[in-house]
């Protein structure tokens, strides 16, 4: 494969050397199954309750049961369809327009069937949902909000704890996808008093096909009707045999994570502001989300004159997105239209660095991005 920098720490990340290490012993020799008796499964289940205790660790889930699943998508299907089939329906969700759509299609299905009423808010124009607009749309028979913690197109953060604290003074749940924001940022889910949270270990230098939903004692408390039924693992929540090897990276990303993430982040925003600095020097350009509140690491910029299809074709030497690579339709992005910006869905461009990301790949980065701005500008005059 052609080598490239690697900026699209969004899509995915790295597996981290530490943990295919962890993950190894699992892929051969301790090849058990978690849910058998002899030693092979008793080896097998502690290393699972080991990643058990490292992710509920790294977000601050001490009260709660973390759910194993086979991604943040499962996981926030879980938490929706579950939550919300335990409640007297109908019901009311409120949830925003620029969610990922792993929680957008569930509660738009639930909508069209007439299970759920469902408040669509506007983020502001930098892509945050403020706790006043929740408060506002809370009615009398809201089961459940639903809000990212972080956008995973424009890096905006939430003003989540305020959203929290409305959320519990009127007795509604609160579920955060929170796949872009764990492993980056600090997070305590029972002092926020969220109530489900999902994550991915693959955004974290963990590996692919392994997420997780943490499940608040108040949540379970509601009631949540499992998703995939079968052999009854994961206390019911959830059948199926677990992936260890996967669960095991999880752990150890999660490990990870807790060590690195303030040293990772400072590092981040220290690149980041490298590379906006370098691509505002091209004129044109224009941050997209919260020039503040935001994930450490993130830029995603509108380039004037520029089609951001042909700029990644143009410079196959850094790897970036025009948008979220969980979308197969590539419709222009969603999140820009709701924000305000139609006009710059096709003019945009995301980049996230990351861990392994060093100052010369920035700089590079700035001049292979900048030749092919140039390039495709003097086309289109």
């Amino acid at each position: 494969m052609e080598r490239a920098i690697y900026l699209d720490n969004n899509a995915t990340t790295p597996l981290d050397e530490a943990v295919l290490a962890a993950m190894l012993p699992f892929l051969r020799e301790q090849f058990g199954n978690p849910a058998s008796s002899h030693v092979f499964g008793r080896a097998a289940r502690e290393a699972v309750e080991r990643a058990r205790q490292a992710v509920a660790e790294l977000i601050g889930g001490r009260s709660g049961r973390i759910v194993f699943t086979g991604s943040a998508t499962e996981a926030n299907n879980l938490a929706l369809l579950g939550l919300l089939a335990a409640a007297p329906r109908p019901c009311h969700v409120v949830t925003a327009m620029i969610e990922h759509k792993s929680v957008i299609a569930p509660l738009q299905h639930l909508e069209n069937t007439g299970q759920v009423r469902v408040t669509w808010l506007r983020p502001d124009h930098y892509g945050q949902v403020h706790a006043e607009a929740v408060q506002a749309a809370l009615q009398a028979d809201t089961r459940l909000v639903s809000l990212m913690a972080a956008s995973n197109v424009i890096h905006t953060i939430n003003p989540l704890p305020e959203i929290a604290a409305v959320c519990f003074s009127r007795g509604v749940l609160l579920h955060c996808d929170a796949t872009q924001f764990v492993g980056r940022l600090r997070l305590d889910v029972d002092r926020l008093a969220v109530d489900a949270l999902s994550i991915s270990a693959h955004k974290s230098y963990g590996p692919k096909g392994v997420g997780a939903l943490y499940l608040s004692r108040r949540a379970l408390q509601a009631g949540i009707v499992p998703q995939m039924l079968g052999g009854g693992q994961e206390e019911g929540l959830r059948s199926g045999t677990l992936n260890v090897p996967a669960i095991v990276g999880l752990g150890a990303a999660c490990d990870l994570a807790a060590q690195r993430q303030e040293a990772d982040a400072a590092e981040a925003r220290e690149l980041a502001g490298l590379l906006l600095e370098g691509l505002s020097r091209l004129g044109g350009v224009t941050l997209n989300g919260h020039p503040q509140q935001r994930i450490p690491g993130g830029v995603h910029v509108t380039l004037e004159g520029v089609d951001s299809k042909g700029l990644i074709a143009c410079v196959p030497g850094v790897a970036f997105s025009d948008g979220s690579a969980c979308e197969t339709d590539r419709e222009p992005d969603y999140v820009l239209k709701a924000i305000g910006q139609p006009a710059a869905a096709h003019h945009s461009i995301r980049l996230q660095v990351g861990r392994t990301t060093t100052r010369a790949d920035i700089e590079t980065a700035v001049e292979l991005l900048a030749a092919g701005v140039h390039k495709m500008r003097a086309f289109a005059v």
